[in-house]
Order: structure tokens, then sequence, then C-alpha cells
């Protein structure tokens, strides 16, 4: 099938985290043989890159590199409040991409139209199916699309007109599910992501300790994301000082870039650990499979931000899990759909530092558990969560959409939450 993909992210040079669990997801959809076309925004940091097989078509919508804001995770400070100047970009961003789309399928004569988040690619994507006549899918993925139409009525109406022309609407987690239906979705379904076990499973954790001056056998406890409200990771700096009280010597390594560096750097001074937390930047998702690797323990301490914004389903909880990393996570939006409390991982109250502390503190004081839980981990990904499953649950949507295949089959992997 000929597929056009609509999205506000994609991976922009090699390494880059943004939008990367989407590059993974083409390329599978390649990988079964259908020909895939990703219209996303231009940025001033896009380079030439090998996409797999997967034909990638930006759009300019700002007159300048610095007025690129509304793309590729720009829009949001600190993921909690929408940048002044984003909705005065919105028409020629929204314009540009319908008729880039348009003109693509002029040439290529698109089976399906998938627009990615609900805002703003749901009702480009609608506009560019109505036009065409092309089926629509829609896939949620957490953060400031259902955000900002809990938020604003007219992205609220937005993303409901998206929703009114999709065969489809898929989110990532039973909790979103939840939140998209009382924004006005009938029906919907969950189609968890996937991640590469194989690829996961063989990092090099000496090199990354290394990189980041943290000597061999000296515990460490990593945390990798924007840095944004939502990932919590302020209450991690916050857990450290117990953490080294119950546990000895161990290093907090954090990875990532964001509006928050700053204010999780001063933190950890004014906590006095500064010397035993390393904030690596960024780490390129190619380095990703060392960074899991040279953890004994995987924070994902997320929480919902105080305007209400949450995560969708962590990648990083999955990538963790795939590595054989001990987990400890929030018990917020889609992590207790992955995480099984006390078998592959302990589940925490989010903005709790205290009890964060205390289960990492536990895990790196039994060596035992922590292998037990993290090999229960890795195997929950190898049976539940693979890339190919996630593409095939997908193209079986494809197929029904256009009329191509039984009514009967239903989406490997799919799970129809009942309310």
């Amino acid at each position: 099938m000929r597929i056009c993909m609509i999205t506000s992210s994609y991976p922009r040079y090699e390494g880059d985290f943004a939008g990367s669990f989407l590059g993974s997801l083409a390329r599978s959809l390649v990988s079964l043989g259908h020909s895939i076309h990703v219209v996303a925004p231009y940025d001033p940091d896009t380079r030439e890159m090998d996409h797999g097989g997967v034909a990638v078509h930006r759009f300019r919508y700002a007159p300048t590199d610095a007025l690129c804001l509304a793309g590729h995770a720009r829009s949001l400070y600190g993921n909690e409040r929408l940048k002044p100047i984003v909705p005065l970009l919105m028409p020629a961003y929204v314009a540009s991409a319908a008729l880039l789309a348009l003109r693509l399928h002029r040439q290529e004569r698109f089976d399906v139209i998938h627009g990615h988040w609900a805002i703003p690619s749901g009702p480009i994507a609608a506009i560019v199916s109505r036009l065409t006549g092309a089926p629509l899918i829609i896939s949620l993925h957490g953060g400031g699309d259902v955000f900002l139409m809990q938020k604003n009525r007219l992205y609220a109406a937005a993303g409901r007109f998206g929703f009114s022309r999709a065969a489809a609407v898929t989110v990532c987690s039973q909790d979103m599910l939840r939140s998209v239906r009382a924004l006005g979705l009938a029906g919907g379904m969950v189609i968890p992501y996937g991640v590469d076990s194989a690829r996961f499973g063989a990092g090099d954790g000496a090199r990354m300790r290394a990189r980041l001056g943290i000597p061999a056998g000296v515990p460490v406890v990593g945390a990798l994301g924007r840095l944004t409200y939502m990932k919590g990771f302020g209450y991690l700096v916050e857990a450290l000082p117990e953490i080294l009280h119950r546990a000895g010597p161990v290093y907090l390594a954090i990875g990532g870039d964001g509006d928050l560096a700053d204010a999780l750097h001063s933190q950890a001074e004014a906590a006095g650990v500064a010397a035993q937390v390393r904030f690596a930047g960024h780490v390129a998702w190619h380095e990703t499979p060392d960074f899991y690797a040279m953890c004994d323990v995987v924070a994902v301490p997320s929480v919902k931000a105080g305007n209400g914004n949450v995560d969708g389903l962590p990648n990083v909880l999955l990538e963790a899990m795939a590595s054989g990393t001990a987990i400890v996570a929030s018990q917020v939006a889609g992590i207790p759909d992955v995480v099984r409390d006390g078998v592959s991982g302990y589940l925490v109250p989010p903005n709790d530092a205290d009890t964060l502390a205390e289960r990492i503190a536990e895990l790196l004081a039994r060596p035992a558990l922590r292998r037990e839980m993290a090999a229960n981990a890795r195997q929950r990904m190898l049976q539940d969560h693979d890339w190919l499953a996630t593409a095939g649950a997908l193209e079986r949507l494809y197929y029904l959409a256009t009329g191509t295949a039984p009514q009967a089959a239903e989406p490997a992997q799919c799970s129809h939450a009942e309310e």
C-alpha cells in the first residue's frame, strides 16, 4: 500500500530523539512491503540521513529558522505552556503541510492518509483525506496535543474535526483513550508502541561510563528524556540524598536536554549532591543502548504537570525494559499498562520523592531481585512489544479502512477499552 504519514515530528538527523519511534514504525511498515511517504515540518537542525527506505518530505512554514517552532517538540515551554508565537504560525503551517501532501498524492495516489497527533496533524490529514478520497487513520502519542485540546476550545474543535473524518483513531495507552473519549472521540483503540529488543539488549555500558566520568563498580541510576516538567526529573534529584543515605555511593545520570536544564543543575547544587549527578546532555539515539547498559536502575518518574499535561507511554520505559534494566516508574498515564508492579519493575506514586528513593535504594541493595525484575521486563518486551507487531496491527487497520481485508480481521496487539 501507499501510505502518507503527516506528522509534526520526525527524526531530523542521525541520533535524533524527536519522533524516533515514528521512524521505527515507518521503517517497519516498509519492511512489510509498503511505500511510506512522510510529510513533516522543516527544522533548522535537519540534515541528510538514511531513512531506511522511507521517503521524507519537509515543508517550510516560517520566514526564518528562528521561527520554526511549531514542530519537533519546540512549541511548548517545558511541555507546560504554548509559546506565544506558535498560534500565529498555524495558518501557514496547515496550508503548507496540506499542499505538500496533495502534491505528493497527485504523484503517488495514496491509499491511506495517516495523521500522527490529534493536532495539528489530525485536521491537516482530514483535509487531505477529504480532498483525495483516501481513508484517514489518526494516531495519538501523548503530550501536547491532548493537553492543548483540553485547554483550548478551538484546538479541541480542530481535533474533533479530524476524529470525525477518521476511519479509525489509535492511542498508545488506556489512560489516553479515556482522555480523548472525554474530549468527544467515539470509539478508538489502543495500539501500544513497539521496541527493537535486539538493539536494546546489546549496549556497552563501560563506554557510556567513560563518557560521563563514572568509575567502574559504582552503581548508576539513570533517567533519560527531554528536560520538561512532566518527566519528573526534579523529584529524582530530590530523592538522591535519601538514596545515598540508604544505598551508599551511587551516581545519578540524567540524559537529555530541554528548557529545565539550568533549573535541574541548580537543584542538584542546592541539595549538595551535584558531585554525584552527571548531566549527559543530548544522548544520540544510537547511544541509548549504551546508556541503559550502564544503569543498574532506570527511573521513569513521570508526573502530571501543573497544567494537566502528561506523558502517553514513554519510549524510554520500553527501551530500558528491552535492555534488561530494573525499572522504578510512576503510576501515571500508560506506564501501568506495561509495568507489572513487583514483577517487571516497581510502580510508585507520582510526585513522591520519598517512595521513589525507597524503591530505588531497595533494588540497589538487592541485586538478585534487581536481576529478576530486569529479566521479567525484557521478557515482556520480547513477547508483547515488537515494532513489527505494532506495524502489523496498523497494517490491518489500513486494509480495513480501504475495504481490502475482511471486516472480521481484528488488529493484533489492540485492546478495546470497555467503559
